[in-house]
């Protein structure tokens, strides 16, 4: 049978409310009460009703969180989510939204029906509906990765524009004239930053905005691959390619060497994302370094700062440094 703090009570001689304020760390109570109470609690290996303490103070202190597949940038987001949770005392719900408005939508409304205190959301931003429903939310929430102008709310991103600029500079600077920059529909705010970073830099070059050619994939390798290939077949003048995620360049890899083309002989190639892989690869990945695990952590502080503080202030909008990771394909 479960130990309750009515049982810690009775053997430490004092009020159950006596116990719950030890126990929950009030200040308003003796020490030496408290290390006794403590002791016994240890002693009994006593574990809190959630449930009960939840019906109480109208807290699950729990996190929902509405992700992508788990490819290996997000599992870092939600590692660093999950790390800086538990740190606080919070457990995180994890919903996979996968590639669907509809099923983000449904994820959204399960979360607000299941108490969470609040959400941590990396939105599809397939259309506007999200938007409409987060507006409404009496549930706080933080944006991962990406943002919308719409939603007056807190968000924690990457710089896309500079991530995006630094690498297509850097190939300019190696001499690339022939670049593409290969993704998935630039639909979210992150892929048209993206775009405007790698702009950026050829203004700088003097180059037309024409000289970046933009090649859209569906969102997995084998897409990138066959695509990656046929841009090689149609135009030989092509010597740099730019991806959308580190993900994708593996496509890339394959379809450069499966022309008969090397990197970066032939064909610079730089990704996105640094995952632990990229450095293993023949020849290692020049990639940009997202502060993926920050993106979780200071994100999960934003979220619980405004839960615990209850104050009214502005959103906050956090947007973390990227880094190049300069390796042998460029």
């Amino acid at each position: 049978m479960a130990v309750t703090m009515r049982d810690i009570a009775q053997k430490a001689g004092v009020s159950v409310v006596t116990v719950s304020r030890a126990l929950n760390k009030k200040p308003d109570i003796n020490s030496e009460t408290r290390e006794q109470i403590l002791s016994i609690a240890r002693e009994f290996d006593y574990r809190p009703d959630g449930l009960a303490r939840s019906m109480v103070t109208r807290r699950t202190r729990t996190l929902g969180m509405v992700i992508p597949d788990m490819e290996p940038f997000c599992a870092s987001i939600v590692d660093g989510v999950s790390s800086e949770a538990l740190k606080r005392g919070y457990s995180v719900m994890l919903c996979n939204r996968q590639d669907s408005a509809d099923k983000e939508l449904e994820l959204i409304r399960l979360l607000r029906e299941k108490r969470v205190d609040g959400m941590l959301i990396y939105p599809l931003q397939a259309d506007h509906r999200y938007i409409d429903e987060l507006k409404n939310s009496p549930v706080p929430y933080v944006l991962l990765n990406r943002h919308a102008g719409e939603l007056a709310c807190d968000y924690v991103i990457s710089n896309n524009v500079e991530g995006a600029y630094t690498a297509t500079r850097h190939l300019l600077e190696r001499g690339r004239r022939g670049l593409v920059y290969v993704c998935p529909e630039p639909r979210p705010s992150s892929g048209r930053e993206r775009i405007a970073g790698c702009v950026k830099a050829m203004d700088e070059f003097g180059l037309p905005r024409e000289s970046l050619r933009v090649a859209v994939c569906r969102d997995h390798i084998g897409s990138c691959y066959d695509v990656t290939k046929d841009l090689l077949k149609e135009d030989n003048t092509i010597d740099a390619i730019f991806t959308w995620d580190d993900r994708l360049a593996f496509g890339a890899i394959k379809a450069i060497s499966d022309a008969g083309l090397r990197i970066p002989g032939d064909v610079a190639l730089v990704g996105y994302d640094d995952v632990e892989s990229s450095a293993y690869l023949t020849p290692p990945l020049t990639t940009v370094r997202n502060p993926s695990r920050e993106i979780g952590q200071t994100a999960v502080r934003v979220l619980l700062d405004r839960l615990e503080l209850k104050e009214e202030k502005e959103p906050e909008r956090i947007v973390l440094k990227p880094e190049l990771i300069v390796r042998e394909s460029s």
